[in-house]
């Protein structure tokens, strides 16, 4: 889209109308997906390792693909960076100032330690100047073998499966409007990632700012809305596991299931600001995330005021 001959405030508008589907898109896909999965007898945890992992995650998984597709590697790169960046320090830190979040130890044997080496891994190869479809390939493979790990660990560790049952009448009336469902969200996340990285393109020629600082800002907080929404409800409603498990998977699938399909369609450079800057303040701030969850057993209003002022002290460094 041909945004040159547009007024600012429009432009402006745009985006913001961009990030509204963007949010509203993924929010239908994942309540058609789920009720659906419902309908036909599909396993909770299934959906919820799946569908609803992939609908809140859509939003940067689409403006990466589209900014890549559109030669705008330091947008696609500077939003998945920014939105990891957000989710450990604004959107963490705000959940535990709401209440403080009660960590379980099988967080902390083996989802924080795997986006620690997840993270360190990420910025290793990003060292040679470029994200190279080999590259993308150990990512998303990656991914997939994670996936399975963790489906096969939550059948196990499940009392009751349920069991696959033929839809009733009623329920069978309700598929076609979830498909509708499913469809518009689709409809929705397309339009609005395509219009979000359109006008992100303009307003920072406008403006003299950077894609990159755009990337790592404005969009990737607007892509996070979804995982801001989903922690702080989980935190108020005393579901700790679901506030930090989101994050954490948030932050994982970011790396492997975004970065890694988007740079095997689209190989993405990655310039000297992002593997000297960026990279290594996202993986710092990975590791710190480690002993501040074993510490006491949970994340309290201490721990989550602290990350948050990282939070602000980071954006204010890349954008001062």
């Amino acid at each position: 889209m041909d945004l040159t001959a547009w007024a600012m405030p429009w432009i402006a508008a745009l985006f913001f109308v961009g990030v509204i589907l963007l949010l509203g898109g993924g929010n239908a896909m994942v309540h058609g997906s789920s009720r659906l999965a419902k309908i036909l007898g599909i396993h909770p945890i299934i959906v919820g390792l799946t569908i609803v992992a992939l609908g809140t995650s859509m939003p940067e998984f689409l403006v990466s693909m589209i900014a890549a597709l559109k030669n705008k590697p330091d947008l696609a790169l500077g939003n998945i960076i920014g939105s990891n960046v957000s989710n450990l320090g604004l959107i963490l830190g705000l959940s535990a100032l709401a209440r403080p979040i009660a960590v379980h130890p099988k967080l902390l044997k083996f989802e924080v330690p795997l986006l620690v080496g997840v993270s360190i891994y990420f910025w290793i190869i990003c060292f040679n100047g470029i994200l190279s479809r080999f590259d993308g390939l150990t990512l998303t493979l990656g991914f997939i073998i994670y996936l399975v790990i963790v489906i096969s660990g939550a059948r196990k560790s499940s009392d009751i499966l349920e069991k696959k049952c033929n839809p009733l009448e009623s329920e069978k009336k309700q598929i076609g409007i979830n498909i509708l469902f499913i469809i518009v969200g689709i409809i929705g996340l397309t339009l609005g990632a395509s219009w979000t990285v359109d006008s992100a393109s303009e307003i920072s020629i406008r403006m003299g700012v950077s894609e990159l600082i755009l990337g790592l800002t404005l969009v990737a907080i607007g892509t996070s809305l979804p995982e801001l929404a989903t922690s702080m409800v989980a935190a108020l409603k005393k579901e700790g596991d679901i506030s930090i498990g989101n994050i954490i998977g948030s932050n994982i699938f970011n790396m492997m299931a975004i970065a890694g399909p988007t740079a095997v369609v689209h190989p993405l450079p990655v310039s000297r600001e992002l593997i000297y800057n960026q990279l290594p303040i996202m993986v710092g701030l990975t590791i710190i995330l480690w002993p501040l969850l074993r510490s006491g057993g949970e994340l309290g209003r201490v721990k989550g005021g602290f990350l948050l002022l990282s939070y602000i002290v980071i954006i204010l460094w890349w954008t001062l």
